[in-house]
């Protein structure tokens, strides 16, 4: 299952990033956005791969996130690694 949905790509600082922490470092690699508490940002962020910006959208208890310089480094790595 190479290039199935369920595989893990490297990134050299990070050891194997699952892909739904892929696919929400490519949304973020594009622009910040607004999220409910997840633990998916709390994972990213707790490694330094994203950040809380510091607006919110309180009445829904989002708050945006972007991504860091060091989670720009870890996507593209995964992105450069060989299959």
């Amino acid at each position: 299952m190479a290039d199935g949905l369920f595989r893990f790509i490297y990134a050299p600082s990070m050891g194997k990033l699952k892909p739904v922490y892929l696919y929400r470092l490519r949304l973020l690699y594009a622009a910040p956005r607004y999220y409910a508490p997840q633990s998916i940002n709390h994972y990213l962020e707790k490694r330094g791969l994203i950040r809380r910006t510091g607006r919110a959208l309180p009445a829904r208890r989002h708050e945006e996130y972007e991504i860091t310089e060091a989670g720009r480094s870890a996507f593209d790595a995964a992105l450069a690694a060989p299959d």
